[in-house]
């Protein structure tokens, strides 16, 4: 055989598998540097790490709930009637380090649940992947969403960390992916119940979850809706189907008997830490101490915020929220160490550059963008609400403001933005975007750990 036929073999393979070959050095790039980051962080760099150990740690000496112990409930966290599934798993993760090294110290113990955080991220990664494949039909502008997100700061540092957020982003990365398929006319009965499942899932590892289930479940009924005429419930005698739906009626099971109860004994999703601790206990824990010297004596509503001179929703939308989650998703805040890169108005420069291309080229889409659209909208709208309301109560310090709590949705983000961008029609317009966006989140990537690991991150590592 010779060399012009191996040439034809070789590019006819290339050609077949390139972007495949692209995607797998992206996630290894990734993972890559979150390895690096896992081995070498300092505890108190990745947001409440410590917290999320700990409990993680008593969960590893039970396959059931433990009792918290002193140390946790010292941190603020309470395992009674609160979502678990994080825990719970992350226990056997140490379960499996434990039965291969039985000797294991502490530092160990954290370095295998941080990488093993990683890999949740990496399937947050592929999930993306397909969210965008369902979206786009450029094999290489598909790519665009999972690049982004392998590039971003906040998205880097928390993968290397041990916290509920890398599982919640995960499972809400497949439940969009499923309820895609869906709108996309795929085999609705399995990807109905495929999102079902993935969102319970999550909604068993942080409550936040629930008003991104409750978006998608209205999108969800609205298409059922507007199909119902053409919709085949045969499927439904399978042996698959039976499976899912008892999976999925466990997992409504599982979450009843927290939200459920919750909301029956304590008239609230979570219950407070009077409920279950004396007025003592709860008045000396991390998050009590913090209201009792930030907070304002008395949250004031509206008017009165506005008559002391603080930002009506608008102006602190647009003057506060949205710069501060840009900064917070494309730097670090951390748990002692904080990152904002210089370049913070270019990215804000961008998504407002996005918007204007929205506003310009997109008249009218499918259904599925819109419903998309409106799901990213009414959990940011949700997440803005409740950032506002402890912006009152805190006299507007941005005490809980952070970039990662919008990350159950950004494959969504990302995705639309990339479809916004492959969308437009003027050839100039949509590769000069694309350069600078790939400019732009490369320059400030996690090679930045690498590039300033002497002088700016000298003290973040061990």
């Amino acid at each position: 055989m010779n060399l012009a036929t191996y040439l034809t073999k070789f590019k006819a393979i290339w050609s077949k598998y390139n972007t495949l070959v692209v995607l797998i050095g992206l996630v290894v790039v990734f993972w890559a540097y979150t390895v690096f980051l896992a081995s070498n962080l300092q505890t108190d760099i990745v947001p409440d790490e410590p917290l999320h150990f700990n409990v993680a740690k008593n969960f590893a000496k039970t396959w059931g709930i433990p009792d918290p112990e002193p140390t946790t409930r010292s941190m603020g966290t309470y395992i009674k009637q609160n979502p678990y599934l994080a825990y719970w798993i992350y226990g056997r993760v140490l379960n499996v380090l434990e039965t291969f090294n039985p000797t294991a110290g502490g530092w160990q113990q954290l370095i295998f649940l941080r990488i093993a955080n990683s890999l949740f991220s990496i399937g947050t990664l592929i999930f993306v992947f397909l969210i965008s494949k369902e979206l786009i039909t450029n094999k290489w502008w598909q790519l665009l969403p999972v690049f982004a997100l392998s590039n971003t700061m906040m998205f880097v540092l928390l993968s290397s960390g041990v916290n509920y957020d890398n599982l919640v982003n995960m499972f809400c990365a497949g439940g969009i992916y499923y309820l895609i398929r869906v709108l996309n006319h795929k085999d609705l009965i399995t990807n109905s119940l495929a999102w079902m499942i993935f969102i319970s899932l999550g909604a068993w590892v942080k409550e936040t979850v629930l008003p991104l289930a409750l978006a998608m479940a209205v999108v969800w009924v609205i298409f059922l809706i507007k199909q119902r005429p053409t919709i085949n419930l045969k499927a439904l005698r399978n042996f698959k189907t039976i499976f899912l739906i008892s999976t999925f009626v466990l997992l409504v099971v599982a979450n009843f008997s927290i939200y459920g109860v919750n909301l029956i004994k304590h008239q609230s999703l979570t219950p407070s830490c009077k409920d279950y601790y004396s007025d003592e206990f709860c008045r000396n824990t991390p998050l009590a101490i913090r209201r009792a010297e930030l907070a304002l004596p008395e949250k004031p509503n509206l008017l009165q915020a506005f008559k002391r001179g603080y930002p009506e929703p608008l102006r602190y939308a647009f003057d506060t929220w949205i710069p501060s989650m840009l900064m917070k998703t494309f730097g670090i805040m951390g748990g002692q160490k904080s990152y904002y890169p210089i370049n913070l108005s270019y990215f804000k420069f961008l998504f407002y550059w996005l918007i204007a291309l929205i506003i310009r080229y997109f008249r009218g889409t499918s259904f599925k963008i819109y419903s998309l659209a409106g799901v990213v909208g009414f959990y940011t709208i949700t997440l803005f609400i409740k950032n506002f309301d402890i912006e009152l109560a805190y006299g507007f310090l941005q005490v809980a403001l952070q970039g990662r709590y919008i990350f159950p949705v950004i494959g969504i983000i990302y995705s639309l933005f990339s479809y916004v961008i492959f969308k437009v029609p003027n050839k100039l317009i949509r590769y000069t975007t694309l350069i600078a966006a790939i400019t732009l989140f490369v320059y400030s990537g996690p090679i930045r750990f690498l590039l300033y690991a002497d002088s700016v991150f000298s003290d973040w590592f061990i």
